[in-house]
């Protein structure tokens, strides 16, 4: 046997023996809940763009790790999670000294939510969950070198062009998006994962 396949060996044994699990792997569910409604997301506040942003990437969170199916109907589901946007405030986080123009902003976002059997139970539980993110205001504060700014597919020189009220709507757009999937992923590794 090579070295190669016994470290493989060795760690395969370790990982199944102490009860480690790849994400996705297990539920902290009960056994016969393995299908979830997930209905649109409440939003209480004035931010409209926020509400689908915020429940496709919940769905895709739940979906993608295969352990718990998604379904399109209530009737059909063994529980469902409720989420409610509370709050979602844009705050300056950084502000020049001289003329007390705004570099950068946080959106701090406030939910609740639970997850229900249909017949009423509450399996999980969260009223006060708080997620945040920042984002630049103007060209000089967007970070070119950072894995959000090589993802939004705009180049440094088209950055460069284009006005600080444009730069700002592009990266609170993208910042609202970056939220939604934090708070998808806080929501399922808090209601669904298991804890290792």
């Amino acid at each position: 046997m090579t070295l190669h396949l016994l470290k493989l060996l060795l760690l395969t044994i370790l990982f199944t023996g102490c009860g480690y699990q790849f994400q996705g792997s297990g539920t902290v569910l009960p056994d016969d809940v393995r299908k979830i409604y997930i209905p649109t997301v409440e939003n209480l506040t004035a931010e409209a763009r926020i509400t689908n942003y915020m429940t496709e990437a919940i769905r895709e969170r739940f979906e993608r790790f295969g352990v718990i199916t998604v379904v399109e109907k209530s009737d059909i589901a063994d529980a469902t999670l409720n989420i409610e946007i509370r709050s979602l405030d844009r705050e300056a986080r950084s502000v020049t000294s001289g003329t007390d123009t705004v570099l950068q902003y946080e959106t701090v976002a406030l939910l609740w939510g639970d997850l229900r059997r249909t017949d009423g139970r509450i399996l999980w539980r969260n009223p006060a969950m708080r997620v945040t993110k920042s984002f630049g205001a103007t060209g000089q504060t967007v970070v070119t070198s950072s894995s959000d700014f090589a993802q939004s597919g705009i180049d440094s020189q088209t950055l460069a062009s284009l006005s600080d009220i444009e730069v700002s709507r592009g990266q609170e757009q993208e910042a609202l998006l970056d939220l939604s999937e934090e708070v998808a992923k806080f929501i399922y590794d808090d209601s669904v994962a298991p804890d290792f």
